[in-house]
């Protein structure tokens, strides 16, 4: 009784504490769905500007406004973080963070609350002065700050240092560092149980693989966002799922799915009113069609995109359409459009000290230049590009530089500064080879260490080997004065030879099919179990009608006779084993790749010629009707990672999902042939394979083959 009274006691304090968990994490949600909105209800409720310079004077403001001193602050911050969002739409926004800022500065107490203040002035900084490096270095003084807090302020407080962090580490080209934060702050994600959370953890290392050029990977990360994103009622979320799913598209190279999903984005978007991300999406767009060399269509994106951009104030961004302009026009033959755009793109990122944006755009612009045959601007530039490109460590615009400025040198006449850049390019390529044959020496190193491992490894099996030789020695010796028991031995191993074969005849048994006693649908699965899944093989499961019911159209006796019959003719014109799933319904097992073509010729001729088989049963001839033939397809390995391994069961479940949908097309004969794309996650092939079959093919993962109109295909219901 005391402990249920205790219990009871306790309960409203587990509750609440439940409700303020779920009221931080709901607000933070809010803080990246509407900051707008959150801004508005934090700058009512805590009647902001507050006036206050001092501990004392904060404690007396929040006592008037009727809170107590910790909420109070907790919203300031919140409130000074808003501030902050390149999305919150409000003119006086940095003037209010300075404010907010010292505010908060004055009456600090804890050590969360330091580090916080530590982050507001290393963001503001960021945003106005561009210094990104010294920012990382004041974003990880924070982050030591609380590292050991464990509660769930400091932990959804991680999770926005991370999320920042690996943004900066990107804009610096450190890929490696970026990494490491958004694998923490995706794990910080799963720790916290959030699907909004989880889903933008999802998103944003989608996008680091994205720029890093692995697109399986990024559709990866990005297929598992959109999931969980379509299962929450949050609009910003799913539409920045659809606009990473747009990019990877475009960068496939697949432009009717990545305009589809691009343009949903813009959509939803425009509902909410969100500018910044609606001028990136303009940005995508215009990629897209570019890729495509539709360059009016481009030019006229990339403008819409610099319009919202320049109505925020997004100078950063508005330099990079510039920068895409000016290549466009470039690629049109506009050189005086072209270079006024790329001027215009200089201007800025040198204003906001963005060198490692500066540095394409001089790189740009040198050959803009070249093309033009203005040989001072093409050394002017690609100099200039040179110098930024030996700051950021970057091999390739190095060597891109040193090309143009050879070929402006040696136009020039100027031959001596010629051979130095091409000295130069040699140098650079020879140091590149120099990295790859010390990787290849620190790989021959690992392999020695093997080797002696290995050694070692070998000799201690060979002891390990003659002590078990030992042992069998005394066993033996054991054995033989047991001359009693060796009556009793040879008794069970005799019964046990006995249950073994009837064990196998029942396994064979087992693989036949019932009626027909011909190989089937377990010797079918056996078959595909001990196959090697990374050799190319092919499968194919045949439905033909007007045998489904032989059976019992012609007698037991009759059909197995015509069935035989029938298996030994499909047999020599396949080349191949044939398995009888049911009646009418067989499985082909190829050793090699076979074309779906080449299966549904070879069951046309054989067909046709059992139907002069003679039968003691004259009707028989009348049954048959070679147009009601289907033909599921699909060639192996269905994946090209060799890592993956899909069960026999699986394998044969996909075949019945070709079936099912050639079985359905109104023209027969007909054969459908599944092909996944060489991106598509093992994920699909997973239970409920139905399912996610037919989400893989809605999203173009799988593409579908048919001898008939495959907008006639009605696939499987799920």
């Amino acid at each position: 009784m005391l402990r249920l009274a205790i219990l009871f006691l306790l309960l409203p304090f587990i509750f609440c504490h439940v409700v303020i968990a779920k009221d931080l994490e709901q607000q933070e949600i809010e803080f990246k769905e509407n900051p707008t909105k959150l801004y508005a209800k934090l700058a009512k409720v805590t009647e902001f500007p507050l006036s206050f310079s001092t501990p004392q004077e904060f404690a007396k403001v929040a006592d008037e406004l009727g809170y107590k001193p910790e909420e109070l602050h907790r919203n300031l911050e919140v409130l000074a973080r808003l501030t902050l969002e390149t999305n919150l739409q409000s003119s006086s926004k940095y003037e209010d963070a300075e404010l907010l800022i010292k505010q908060l500065d004055t009456i600090d107490s804890t050590v969360f609350e330091q580090a916080m203040v530590i982050m507001l002035k290393a963001r503001f900084k960021a945003k106005r002065d561009k210094q990104y490096q010294s920012v990382v270095v004041e974003y990880m003084e924070a982050f030591n700050k609380i590292n050991s807090d464990l509660s769930l302020e400091a932990t959804l407080f991680k999770y926005t240092l991370h999320e920042h962090l690996a943004s900066l580490h990107i804009m610096l080209l450190q890929p490696a560092p970026a990494l490491s934060h958004l694998n923490q702050y995706r794990e910080i994600a799963y720790q916290l149980h959030n699907d909004y959370f989880i889903a933008e953890s999802e998103a944003a290392l989608g996008k680091y693989y994205n720029r890093s050029g692995d697109m399986s990977k990024s559709l990866l990360h990005f297929t598992e966002a959109f999931r969980l994103a379509n299962g929450l009622n949050y609009l910003s979320l799913k539409s920045q799922t659809l606009l990473n799913l747009a990019r990877t598209y475009r960068d496939l190279e697949q432009w009717d799915d990545a305009l589809k999903y691009a343009h949903d984005a813009t959509e939803i978007l425009q509902k909410l009113g969100n500018e910044s991300y609606l001028a990136e999406t303009l940005n995508v767009i215009a990629m897209i069609y570019a890729a495509q060399e539709k360059w009016s269509k481009a030019i006229d994106y990339y403008l819409n995109s610099q319009q919202v951009n320049e109505r925020l104030g997004n100078n950063i961004s508005v330099a990079l359409n510039f920068h895409n302009v000016g290549e466009v026009y470039s690629k049109l033959k506009n050189y005086p459009a072209a270079m006024n755009a790329l001027k215009q793109a200089n201007d800025i990122f040198r204003a906001h000290k963005t060198n490692h944006y500066l540095v394409h755009n001089e790189l740009l612009f040198a050959q803009v230049s070249a093309e033009q045959q203005l040989w001072p601007e093409t050394i002017d530039h690609a100099k200039k590009a040179l110098e930024l490109a030996k700051q950021k460590k970057l091999i390739d615009v190095q060597i891109e530089a040193l090309g143009y400025l050879s070929k402006a040198y040696r136009s020039n006449n100027d031959l001596n500064a010629a051979i130095d850049s091409v000295e130069a390019i040699i140098a650079l390529n020879q140091s590149v080879e120099d990295k790859k044959q010390a990787n290849n020496s620190r790989s021959e190193l690992t392999e020695q260490k093997l080797k002696f491992e290995l050694t070692l490894l070998n000799n201690k099996l060979e002891q390990q080997a003659t002590k078990n030789k030992r042992n069998q020695m005394i066993i033996l010796s054991v054995l033989i004065l047991m001359s009693i028991a060796l009556i009793t031995v040879v008794f069970l191993y005799r019964k046990l030879q006995y249950k073994t074969k009837q064990y196998q005849a029942s396994q064979i048994i087992n693989n036949l099919e019932p009626l027909s006693q011909s190989p089937g649908y377990r010797a079918f699965i056996q078959t595909l179990a001990t196959m090697k899944q990374s050799e190319p093989k092919t499968l194919a499961l045949v439905n033909i009608n007007e045998l489904n019911n032989i059976d019992m159209q012609l007698g037991l006796t009759e059909s197995v006779t015509l069935m035989h019959s029938f298996m030994k003719q499909l047999n020599q014109h396949l080349g191949t084993d044939i398995f009888v799933i049911r009646s009418g319904v067989f499985a082909c097992y190829f050793n090699q790749q076979r074309d779906a073509d080449f299966i549904y010729e070879a069951l046309l001729t054989c067909l046709q010629q059992f139907k002069d088989v003679k039968s003691s049963i004259p009707n028989f001839a009348q049954l048959q009707n070679i147009h009601q033939v289907s033909i599921g397809h699909i060639n192996l390995p269905l994946l090209s990672n060799p890592d993956v391994n899909i069960s026999a069961e699986l394998h044969f479940e996909t075949l019945q999902y070709a079936l099912a949908a050639a079985m359905e097309m109104t023209e027969k004969p007909a054969y459908v042939s599944l092909r996944p794309l060489n991106f598509a996650p093992a994920a699909i092939f997973m239970p409920p394979l139905y399912l996610n079959l037919t989400q893989a093919l809605n999203r173009g993962i799988i593409r579908a083959e048919s001898n008939r109109n495959s907008l006639d295909i009605n696939w499987p219901k799920c």
